[in-house]
């Protein structure tokens, strides 16, 4: 039996736009364009060794990522530099801006999540680069 499916709900970083302007590469998996979500979007993201994420941040939701592979440094406003490693999980407040590095001998390997959606993928994710 074939079934005829309406909308897509699963999705590779084949299947959409590599993003590589903010530090980093960044696949957002699940999001309005992708596949109609209507909460939240989700994704990987890579750092180099040596790489940081720029400065930036989410004013309409909060964002979490789970470290699959490597360690770094996270700064948030108002509350200083935390480290993270592989197998642990950061939460970053709602409209807190905060950048990465990779402060160790290997790729840093994430996935994130960010929740609720902003009005506009522009309003989502403000870089804040030289004003942290």
């Amino acid at each position: 039996m074939v079934t005829q499916q309406k909308r897509r709900l699963v999705m590779g970083p084949s299947d959409v736009p590599t993003i590589d302007d903010r530090g980093g590469e960044i696949h957002v998996l699940i999001s309005p364009t992708s596949v109609q979500s209507t909460k939240l979007i989700m994704g990987t993201a890579t750092v180099p060794v040596g790489g940081r994420v720029l400065c930036h941040a989410h004013p309409h939701g909060e964002e979490c990522f789970y470290v699959l592979q490597g360690q770094g440094e996270i700064e948030i406003a108002d509350v200083g530099v935390v480290p993270f490693q592989a197998g642990q999980a950061v939460l970053t407040p709602q409209g807190a801006a905060h950048s990465i590095v990779n402060v160790g001998n290997e790729e840093i390997r994430v996935v994130f999540a960010s929740a609720p959606l902003a009005p506009s993928p522009k309003d989502g994710h403000i870089i804040l680069e030289g004003e942290h």
